[in-house]
């Protein structure tokens, strides 16, 4: 069964979005002001729409600049404790989501969006459920329900190069998912195990 729900962002929701699609807010700005300034000959008002309009730009751009680390944060934190709850796991530090994000916006190091594929390293098994995702821009998070379990007997080596997690396979296939960042914890813990696969043979 696939899970949602909402994340944090530490600021008021208008602000939020309108720092996300700052872009488009500053043109829009300037069209209205500047035609209630010139085409309309309503100076006042178009000074004011530009003042106001313009301050919620950046008080928006502020907003995502302090708060997006966080709320990316507290988006993978609740995607780590659904599918730990999905698989009745009290303990949430073998659950790794793989992140990769999309649809960027100038001047923000998080995008809008990102899929997720979520590995979680069982007893003789990982669990990978491939349909995950989660947009700043709406505050959501969601977990599929498409999930596929490898066991480790199964599994040959693992590596991390250009943005891909790869995992060659016994027989001969290669299990490949995509991260924006090298997952150095979860090569790390599956590397003891497929170690202690190794050590038992």
């Amino acid at each position: 069964m696939s899970e949602e729900g909402t994340i944090d962002v530490g600021t008021v929701t208008r602000v939020w979005s309108v720092g996300w699609q700052w872009p488009w807010a500053v043109i829009l700005v300037v069209m209205l002001g500047g035609n209630f300034l010139y085409a309309a000959d309503r100076t006042v008002l178009g000074i004011g729409v530009l003042v106001a309009g313009l301050g919620i730009a950046v008080a928006g751009v502020r907003a995502v600049t302090r708060h997006s680390g966080d709320a990316f944060a507290d988006g993978i934190r609740s995607v780590r404790r659904a599918v730990a709850d999905e698989l009745d796991l009290d303990d949430t530090s073998t659950i790794h989501p793989l992140a990769v994000g999309s649809d960027s916006v100038v001047g923000f190091d998080r995008s809008k969006r990102y899929d997720l594929a979520v590995v979680t390293l069982g007893e003789s098994a990982l669990t990978v459920h491939h349909d995950g995702s989660m947009n700043l821009l709406s505050r959501t998070w969601t977990v599929g329900d498409q999930t596929e379990r490898i066991p480790y007997e199964d599994v040959r080596s693992v590596t991390e190069e250009d943005g891909t997690l790869r995992m060659e396979l016994v027989d001969g296939g290669t299990k490949s998912l995509p991260t924006d960042s090298r997952p150095d914890d979860l090569l790390t813990a599956l590397g003891r195990r497929l170690e202690g696969i190794d050590a038992a043979e």
